[in-house]
């Protein structure tokens, strides 16, 4: 038995690889983060101004990774 339409005939569809440039990393993502400094006559007082700006500093390391994460996944 043969079976026969009256459709047209598809185009054959073609894939190809196309390369995609790699997105840099911004340098101020990398960059070394400075640690506060210490002083010689650290009190309570001082602790706690001291962990509020290393609370800062750690929240922007975060970020930064998170950005960092970003454009690594743009890039696959």
């Amino acid at each position: 038995m043969l079976l026969t339409g009256c459709a047209r005939q598809q185009k054959q569809t073609e894939y190809r690889a196309v390369t995609v440039p790699c997105l840099p990393i911004p340098a101020e993502l990398t960059a070394p983060i400075t640690k506060p400094t210490i002083p010689d006559n650290f009190t309570y007082g001082d602790s706690v101004t001291l962990n509020a700006e290393l609370f800062g500093l750690l929240n922007q390391a975060n970020i930064d990774r998170q950005a960092i994460r970003k454009i690594e996944a743009q890039s696959q």
